[in-house]
């Protein structure tokens, strides 16, 4: 089994990809999950809700334990349990050190912490899409905006600094790609990545 993780800011278009490498691989016969964070499970869903509904003043700290908590469920229930040839991750725990780290200034050290409590694998391949806060947020200017979203630009400047310096720091496994280049145009740059 390999996990294929997409990560990067509002708007990049990671869904989009996603979806696109699902059919890519299916029709070269290999099996295919898709999970999103946080989600995907009963519990995970209900978290997410929490997390995005701007009702809700949460703490970072909260904000960071609850991506945790999902991201666990997440771990233990559809990871571990997955006989599928090919997971496909939109967004991992390297938001929670872009986000919660670097955007919220929560101890990155902590952070890796986490990872390790809640046995969370590592990524075969992560690909991040980058685009500018701008031009991600106008992709989205018709989307109703949740709580995370709703943090500013100034907060997602960090986020996505902090998405390059991780992938800097992790070159064995990121691949940066320019978002914005044309759909196709970045489906093609995944897939000449995989190996199939």
């Amino acid at each position: 089994m390999k996990i294929i993780s997409f990560e990067g800011i509002e708007g990049v278009g990671k869904s989009t990809q996603i979806e696109l490498l699902k059919k890519f691989l299916e029709k070269n016969s290999k099996s295919v999950e898709v999970f999103r964070e946080p989600g995907s499970t009963l519990s995970g869903e209900k978290i997410r809700d929490i997390l995005l509904d701007d009702q809700y003043d949460l703490s970072s700290k909260t904000e960071l334990l609850l991506m945790f908590s999902a991201r666990s469920e997440l771990v233990n229930k559809k990871i571990n349990n997955s006989t599928a040839d090919y997971l496909l991750l939109d967004r991992f725990f390297d938001a929670s050190l872009a986000y919660q780290g670097y955007g919220r200034n929560l101890s990155i050290e902590l952070i890796n912490k986490l990872v390790d409590f809640i046995d969370c694998p590592s990524p075969d391949l992560s690909f991040l899409i980058d685009i500018s806060v701008e031009e991600g947020f106008a992709r989205k200017i018709n989307d109703k905006i949740d709580r995370i979203e709703s943090s500013g630009y100034d907060f997602f400047n960090k986020v996505r600094n902090g998405y390059l310096e991780i992938a800097k720091n992790n070159e064995d496994r990121f691949i940066i790609i320019n978002g914005s280049k044309t759909v196709d145009e970045i489906h093609n740059n995944i897939i000449q990545n995989i190996d199939i």
